[in-house]
C-alpha cells in the first residue's frame, strides 16, 4: 500500500490478504523510520487474537525473510520463548507494537506514527478515538482501519460510507469495458469463473487495473473496498455453493465474509430504517407532565436511562408510548431528579454489575430489578416477589422488543437520531446502540439450533434500557397467574382518559397477599405497586 493519506478505511472480505499487506506496511514503516520515529501500533480485537496473529503470520514472515531477520533486535526465535516477543518487534531502529483493543491502558501507553486497527467491527467504539490520540505527536500520523463488515451504517461500513469509496476497476480484454467485480454480474455460474459483466468473456483478475472513487468529494477519508472475487486463489465453485445457503447464518457469512458487504437478516436485528419509521412529529422536550415509566441499564460509571410515557388502549395494556428521555447519567444519585421531573411511576433497573447499589436505590426509591436468565418457564418475564426481581428470558424478550420497534409501537421523537449524544455518521449513541444486537443461531449439546442475540463486544446499553422500560410499562400484567404477585383484577370504565392512565399505573383495585386495597386508599404517588406489596408484608410481620 502506497497511500500515505492520514485516514484510510478498508472494507474487505475475509481472507483477502489485507492483514498480510498491513503487516508489510508496518515492517516498511519501522525499517524506514517513518515520520522520523518508525513507531507502528497494530491493534487486534483481543489479546489472544493478537498473540495468535503474531505467531502464525508475523513470526513466519520474519523467519522467511533474510533481510527482515537481519534487522531484528534481537533476532526472532524459532520457538516462542518470551511473552514479550508477541507484543513488540524491534526492526532496525523502529518498533512494531501488537496490542489488543480490550484494554485502553495498552493503547494509551504508546505514541505511534501509524496505527492499524484490524477487524475494527469487533472492537469497542472507543478504539478509534484512542487510536487518533496515539498519532497526535507524530510528524505525519496515519490511521488505517480495516475489517470485514457486519451491519449497514455501522462499524467499518459507516467509516467507508464517509470516505471517497474507491473500487478497483478491471478492463475486459475482449470488449474494453472497465468494471468493478460484483456478485453475481461477473460470475459464470455454469463454468464457475469470473467473467465480464457485458460480453461474458473471462476476466484476468491479475491484470493491472485502477482505483476509481465513487464519492470523490469525500477527501477527508480514503476508502477501499475489496471482495474475494479479486483473489486469484478464490474458489468460484465454492462461492457459488455458499451463495445458495438456506439458513440466515449461511447467508450472513457469504455476504460478510465472501463479498465484504454488510448484511442484516430478516428479523435478525434492527436497521436505521426500522428506527426511522418509529419517528413521530414531536420532540422529547415537549413533555407535558404525563405519567412515565423508566428503564435503567447499569454500567460503570454511567447509567443509561430510557423514560417513556404510557397511553392505554385496552385491557392488554400499553400499546403505544412515546420516548421522553434517552441519555447516560453518572451514578444512581442522578435518578431521583429524573423520576421527579418526569413523574416516573415505575422503574426497572439492571441488577448487575452493581447489585448492592441497585438494591439500595430500590429500597429507598422503589422499583424492581431485572435479571437475565435462559428461559423462564415459557414466559417472557417472571416476577419473583421475595426478591423483587423480574427474571427475564433475554432472547425471547429482545425478540419481542425489536418486533415492537418494527411495528412502530415504540414511538420516537423526530430528533431521535441525535439522542444519547456523540452524534457521528448521522447517528447519536441511542441509534448506534439499538443497532448493535444481532440474532444468530448456535447449536446446543444435542445439535439443535437455538437463537441468540449477540453484541460482538460493542456497547448496547440503550437496547437493554428499552427492554427494562418495556417491562416497567407492562409490570401490572406480568405474572397474573402468580397468586403471590400483585395484579390488577378489574378494569372498570372511567369517565376520563387521565383516570384510566392513573389506574393503569397505580391499580384501581390491587390484590396484595390476599388483601384488596379499598378504592379510597390508592397506592401513594411515587410508590410502585411492588413496593406497596413489600411494605404490606413488613407491616403484617410487625
Amino acid at each position: 500500500m502506497r497511500d500515505r493519506h492520514p485516514r484510510i478505511v478498508i472494507q474487505k472480505s475475509a481472507q483477502a490478504g489485507i492483514s498480510e499487506a498491513l503487516v508489510n506496511v508496518g515492517f516498511w514503516a519501522a525499517d524506514t523510520l517513518y515520520a522520523g520515529r518508525g513507531h507502528i501500533l497494530y491493534v487486534m480485537p483481543t489479546q489472544s487474537q493478537a498473540e495468535d496473529f503474531v505467531q502464525s503470520r508475523v513470526d513466519v514472515a520474519l523467519q522467511e525473510s533474510a533481510y527482515l531477520r537481519g534487522l531484528m533486535q534481537p533476532e526472532p526465535p524459532t520457538i516462542r520463548k518470551k511473552p514479550d516477543n508477541l507484543r513488540v518487534k524491534r526492526i532496525g531502529s523502529g518498533h512494531l507494537y501488537f496490542r489488543s483493543a480490550e484494554s485502553a491502558r495498552q493503547l494509551t501507553s504508546i505514541d505511534a506514527d501509524i496505527v492499524i486497527l484490524d477487524e475494527y467491527d469487533y472492537m469497542s467504539e472507543e478504539a478509534l478515538t484512542l487510536a487518533m490520540r496515539r498519532t497526535a505527536s507524530s510528524a505525519s500520523g496515519q490511521i488505517i482501519i480495516a475489517s470485514t463488515p457486519r451491519l449497514p451504517e455501522a462499524g467499518i461500513n459507516a467509516q467507508y460510507l464517509k470516505s471517497d469509496r474507491r473500487r478497483y476497476y478491471l478492463t475486459c480484454s475482449a470488449c474494453d469495458l472497465e468494471q468493478p467485480l460484483e456478485w453475481p454480474d461477473n460470475i459464470d455460474m455454469v463454468n464457475a469463473r469470473v467473467v465480464c459483466s457485458t460480453c461474458r468473456a473471462p476476466l484476468d483478475v491479475l491484470r493491472p487495473g485502477r482505483w476509481i472513487a465513487e464519492a470523490p468529494g469525500n477527501t477527508a477519508v480514503h476508502g477501499y473496498h475489496l471482495n474475494r472475487l479479486y483473489s486469484p486463489f478464490a474458489n468460484i465453485g465454492q462461492l457459488i455453493e455458499a451463495s445458495e445457503g438456506q439458513t440466515i447464518e449461511e447467508t450472513r457469512r457469504f455476504r460478510n465474509d465472501d463479498l465484504g458487504v454488510p448484511y442484516t437478516s430478516p428479523r435478525g436485528g434492527l436497521t436505521p430504517d426500522d428506527l426511522d419509521r418509529c419517528r413521530s412529529d414531536y420532540l422529547a422536550s415537549d413533555y407535558a407532565g404525563e405519567f412515565t415509566v423508566m428503564g435503567v441499564d447499569v454500567g460503570d460509571p454511567y447509567l443509561h436511562v430510557v423514560i417513556r410515557d404510557v397511553k392505554v388502549l385496552g385491557q392488554s395494556g400499553p400499546r403505544f408510548y412515546r420516548l421522553r428521555f434517552a441519555d447516560a447519567v453518572q451514578g444512581f444519585e442522578a435518578l431521583p431528579e429524573l423520576m421527579e421531573r418526569y413523574h416516573v411511576q415505575r422503574v426497572v433497573i439492571d441488577e448487575q454489575p452493581h447489585r448492592f447499589y441497585a438494591r439500595r436505590f430500590m429500597s429507598e426509591h422503589g422499583g424492581a430489578l431485572a435479571r437475565y436468565v435462559d428461559g423462564v418457564s415459557g414466559q417472557l418475564v417472571e416476577w419473583v416477589p421475595a426478591e423483587r426481581v423480574y427474571r427475564i428470558d433475554r432472547t425471547a424478550l429482545l425478540d419481542q422488543l425489536f418486533e415492537d420497534v418494527r411495528r412502530g409501537l415504540l414511538t420516537l421523537p423526530r430528533n431521535a437520531r441525535d439522542l444519547g449524544g456523540r452524534n457521528r455518521d448521522g447517528m447519536g449513541e441511542y441509534y448506534r446502540q439499538m443497532l448493535v444486537q444481532q440474532r444468530t443461531y448456535e447449536r446446543d449439546r444435542h445439535g439443535n439450533p437455538i437463537a441468540r442475540w449477540i453484541d460482538h463486544g460493542r456497547a448496547d446499553h440503550f437496547a437493554h434500557a428499552e427492554l427494562y422500560c418495556w417491562v416497567a410499562a407492562r409490570s401490572h400484567l406480568i405474572g397474573q397467574r402468580n397468586a403471590d404477585l400483585m395484579r390488577i383484577n378489574t378494569w372498570e370504565a372511567e369517565p376520563t382518559v387521565e383516570r384510566r392512565i392513573r389506574d393503569t399505573l397505580y391499580g384501581p383495585r390491587v390484590v396484595i397477599g390476599g388483601i384488596t386495597h379499598p378504592s379510597d386508599r390508592p397506592v401513594p404517588p411515587r410508590e410502585s405497586v411492588w413496593m406497596a406489596s413489600w411494605r404490606q408484608r413488613e407491616e403484617r410481620k410487625s
